[in-house]
């Protein structure tokens, strides 16, 4: 008989905390459309993802068995002040544990992705102190720089990516244009069945996860 002592699936918080003190890297978050905004977030997200977990498309990449629904923890959106509830999902054999995002968030931060998109998007032509945000002008340099520099190996790695299925991309077409409308243009080539809550740095990522990239749009 097995004496090893059973893992709470409810004990998130306290196996996130036990992993960063035995120095384990964190677990890659996955991220899917779970609802365009808060509200429908809230009805659908966990639908979404036991369907995804039943039709076999959310497995765990050591044993490729189906995951589970493993617990929640809360997370704030900062510009609103809503909270939502974050599904983790395990393989119980590996005990191997993701967070899933709805793609109207971003992997560690604390404001929308539509509203870092607006800043994004603003950036290319409006100085920091002018820029419509809830966020502080050094939060918005902060994105400028860390968020437009993931935007760029994003841009690299999505151009292989779509190349390797034959989706020619025209360097001419991308190179010379601002970070963000380069993705802008490379996203026309995702998978039109692709649900997403309309945020392109959104979409991004969930192309970015279908692809096996380890590093997202502001993670």
């Amino acid at each position: 008989m097995d004496k090893q002592k059973k893992e709470d699936p409810g004990a998130a918080n306290v196996t996130r905390r036990k992993r960063r003190k035995r120095g384990r890297p964190k677990s890659k978050p996955i991220i899917m459309f779970l609802g365009r905004e808060v509200k429908e977030y809230g009805k659908k997200s966990l639908v979404i993802i036991k369907q995804a977990i039943n039709e076999g498309k959310l497995l765990c990449e050591r044993c490729l068995r189906p995951m589970a629904v493993h617990s929640s923890y809360p997370r704030g959106i900062k510009e609103t002040g809503e909270k939502i509830r974050i599904t983790m999902v395990w393989c119980k054999k590996c005990r191997k544990w993701h967070a899933v995002l709805p793609d109207f968030l971003l992997p560690n931060k604390h404001y929308s992705a539509n509203e870092i998109e607006g800043v994004i998007i603003d950036g290319e032509t409006t100085p920091i102190e002018e820029i419509d945000t809830a966020a502080s002008a050094t939060t918005v340099k902060r994105w400028l720089k860390q968020v437009g520099e993931s935007i760029i190996r994003a841009v690299a790695k999505l151009k292989y990516h779509f190349g390797r299925k034959g989706q020619a991309v025209s360097e001419v077409a991308v190179d010379d244009v601002y970070c963000y409308a380069q993705l802008e243009q490379l996203l026309e080539k995702a998978p039109k069945e692709t649900k997403t809550c309309g945020n392109k740095l959104g979409l991004a990522n969930i192309c970015l996860g279908t692809c096996g990239v380890v590093e997202y749009i502001g993670g």
